[in-house]
């Protein structure tokens, strides 16, 4: 399909960017060329392109702060658009409503300030909050459906509406429905509770993390999802796989469940390294690895 992007770029009066290396802004440093990213600044932003793709039978893509994707070293064709600047926060008494491109960390870190728990367990999760509630990210025994009321979503064809927590079906890092929605905001119950506690609760998680992941290098978070009954990190540990490299792509010697970017790492370096641990821990252990993060683009 050729597109005149230049001509799309001109109809909308938010940012859009011709051409842009996904290396610029995955959290794994990898990617190739997107040919057209947009940033709507407001709903109505949103339902004017959406409504737009959906006219002209364009394919577009919706990206949060990717965080947890692994971006095709052959990019992404078409209509890329971002959430980032989906960014108000309100909260009135224990209720919050959160856009969906606040990064989840500093939705945490306000509402601990402001004495409000439920989450705080889940300091230190990156991401936004859109990405948050499409997985049902969490950590150290919480997670976001925990305290979440309500989320807003936009289809394709612009229309817009909410669901309860109730109107959908949640698990361990997945929500079912909502591969061809987009979430606009979401809407938390929490609970008034001692600041200092909350504040000690969070420094500790953030501790934590510093002290076993692999933050100095690029990744995307964990690989895989938790097995039944077990963890990814142990078992792809226990077949003697740390370190295991593909061109700069390795898996990390501090956590097992994370792949790094040594430096100059592919996509097809962490794809093929992705297939191999799978490959390697059911070989020993009779149990498949289930992928946590997402792929996008050609592989």
């Amino acid at each position: 399909m050729n597109l005149d992007y230049s001509a799309i770029k001109e109809k909308f009066p938010f940012d859009c960017l011709l051409n842009v290396s996904a290396k610029k802004f995955t959290s794994y440093k990898i990617g190739g060329l997107i040919d057209f990213l947009a940033y709507p600044e407001s709903e109505d932003d949103f339902k004017n392109l959406i409504a737009y793709c959906h006219n002209e039978k364009l394919p577009i893509t919706i990206l949060g702060q990717t965080t947890n994707v692994l971006i095709s070293d052959k990019g992404l064709r078409g209509i890329v658009v971002s959430t980032d600047k989906l960014n108000k926060i309100e909260i009135f008494d224990n209720i919050a409503t959160v856009s969906a491109g606040v990064l989840w960390d500093d939705f945490i870190g306000l509402t601990v300030k402001k004495g409000l728990g439920g989450l705080e367990k889940t300091s230190g999760i990156p991401g936004s909050v859109g990405g948050a509630v499409f997985m049902n990210a969490g950590a150290f025994g919480q997670e976001v459906f925990d305290s979440l009321i309500s989320f807003k979503v936009m289809n394709v064809f612009g229309e817009v509406s909410v669901f309860k927590k109730s109107d959908v079906k949640y698990f361990y890092r997945k929500v079912e429905g909502l591969d061809k929605l987009i979430i606009l905001s979401a809407e938390f119950l929490l609970k008034k509770t001692d600041k200092e506690e909350l504040l000690n609760t969070r420094e500790d998680i953030l501790r934590q993390r510093d002290k076993k992941q692999p933050l100095d290098y690029p990744s995307a978070g964990s690989v895989f999802k938790r097995p039944k009954n077990d963890y990814a990190s142990r078992l792809i540990d226990s077949c003697g796989l740390k370190g295991l490299r593909i061109g700069d792509a390795e898996v990390s010697k501090k956590h097992a469940g994370f792949i790094i970017n040594k430096g100059n790492a592919t996509a097809k370096d962490v794809f093929e390294l992705i297939n191999k641990i799978r490959d390697e821990v059911e070989k020993k252990t009779q149990v498949r690895l289930e992928l946590e993060q997402i792929l996008m683009g050609e592989f």
